[in-house]
C-alpha cells in the first residue's frame, strides 16, 4: 500500500460530488465544482486535513479530471502538487500546474484551476491575520498597502525546492505516531511555514524582504535572550522575540549572528538542552529520557540525543543512568 500523506487526520473519502463541492467550499471557498467528461463514474474525492493553530495543512485527490473556481477565499493558500498536472487562470494570469509549480492565491484572489485524472496535491491554507501580523515583524512596520501576491510570476527554483522540503518535512512529522509533536515544537514549524510562504513566493513586499536589514542594538539581543530563559518551555517564535525587543525579525536574526554566531533558535535550543542536562541530572523515579525531551522542546529522539552529545559531550541517557547511581 502505497503512502498517503495525513492518513491519520481523515476528513473526507466520498463518492458524493456534492458532499465534496460542500467541503471544498468550506476549506477553500470553492464556489464552483465540475468533473471531466465520463469521471462520475470514476469519481472518489478524498481529503486529509490537519488543522493547526492559524496553519492548515490538507492532501487531495479526486479519481476524475476536475475543474474548481475559487474567489474571494479568506486564506492565504499554496499548493504543492504531488502527482499528475493541471492548469490555472489567477486574476487573469495564466500558467501550468506541476510538481515544480503549485498555485499561490491570497484573499480575493479570482481562481480557476484544472486538474488532470491522476492529480493529487498538499494544500498549505496560513489564516490571513497570523501571516500579516509575521510579515509585520519581518519589515519591522506595518503592512500597508495591502499584501497582494503575484500570480504572474513563480518562485526561484531552489526557493521553491527548500519550501517543497519544508512542507513535506512538516506532513511526515505530523503523520508519525511514535511521538506526537509536542505544542511548543508544532508552533515552531507553524511559524517555519507562514515566514517560508512570505520568503519564497513574491508578493508587493518581496523587495523589502531581500534588503539589508539594519542591525540591532546588542542590548536587543540581551533582552531577547532574558526573554528566552523566562519562557524556554513555552512556544517561542522569531515573531515573538522581534515583538519584545522592538525591531524586525530580520535584523534581529541578523544581530544574533553577528553578536553571538548563532541564529536566536539556535539559542533557545541551547537553553532547552541545558534545562534538559538540569532535568536528567536532577531525575525522579519516573524521569526518562523520552519524557525530557517532549517537555524541552524535542520531538525527535535522533535529534536530541544528537545535539545533546555535542553541546555536553554524552549522550542524554549516560546523563540519566549516572543521576540514579
Amino acid at each position: 500500500m502505497r503512502y498517503e500523506p495525513l492518513s491519520r487526520f481523515p476528513a473526507l473519502h466520498t463518492r458524493d460530488v456534492d458532499e465534496l463541492r460542500q467541503r471544498l467550499s468550506g476549506l477553500f471557498s470553492v464556489w464552483s465544482m465540475d468533473l471531466g467528461h465520463g469521471g462520475q463514474s470514476t469519481f472518489e474525492g478524498r481529503l486529509n486535513h490537519r488543522q493547526l493553530q492559524d496553519v492548515g495543512v490538507t492532501y487531495a485527490r479526486y479519481g476524475a479530471a476536475l475543474e474548481v473556481s475559487l474567489s474571494h477565499a479568506g486564506f492565504y493558500l499554496q499548493g504543492f502538487p504531488v502527482r499528475g498536472h493541471g492548469s490555472f487562470v489567477v486574476d487573469g494570469s495564466e500558467g501550468d500546474v506541476s510538481r515544480d509549480h503549485g498555485i499561490v492565491g491570497g484573499p480575493g484572489a479570482d481562481m480557476r484551476i484544472r486538474y488532470s485524472s491522476d492529480f493529487e496535491h498538499l494544500i498549505v491554507r496560513i489564516g490571513p491575520q497570523r501571516l500579516i501580523r509575521t510579515l509585520s515583524g519581518l519589515l519591522g512596520r506595518p503592512v500597508d498597502p495591502p499584501l497582494r501576491m503575484a500570480s504572474s510570476t513563480g518562485p526561484v527554483p531552489e526557493m521553491a525546492a527548500a519550501q517543497r522540503r519544508l512542507v513535506e518535512f512538516v506532513v511526515g512529522e505530523l503523520d508519525r505516531t511514535d511521538a506526537p509533536l509536542p505544542t511548543l515544537v508544532l508552533a515552531e514549524l507553524e511559524q517555519a511555514l507562514i515566514v517560508s510562504y512570505l520568503n519564497c513566493n513574491r508578493h508587493n513586499y518581496s523587495h523589502l524582504l531581500e534588503s539589508a536589514a539594519r542591525p540591532v542594538a546588542p542590548w536587543q539581543v540581551r533582552l531577547a535572550e532574558e526573554y528566552v530563559e523566562q519562557n524556554w518551555d513555552q512556544p517561542i517564535t522569531v515573531e515573538a522575540l522581534a515583538l519584545v525587543t522592538g525591531t524586525s525579525m530580520r535584523s534581529l536574526f541578523c544581530s544574533f549572528k553577528k553578536s553571538r554566531g548563532m541564529s536566536p533558535m539556535t539559542f533557545v535550543r541551547q537553553v532547552r538542552l541545558q534545562h534538559a542536562k538540569e532535568m536528567l541530572a536532577s531525575a525522579r523515579p519516573e524521569t526518562s529520557v523520552t519524557s525530557v525531551a517532549c517537555a524541552c522542546g524535542f520531538s525527535n529522539m535522533g535529534h536530541f540525543a544528537k545535539y545533546y552529545y555535542a553541546a555536553f559531550g554524552e549522550q542524554p541517557s549516560v546523563t540519566l543512568k549516572a543521576a540514579r547511581r
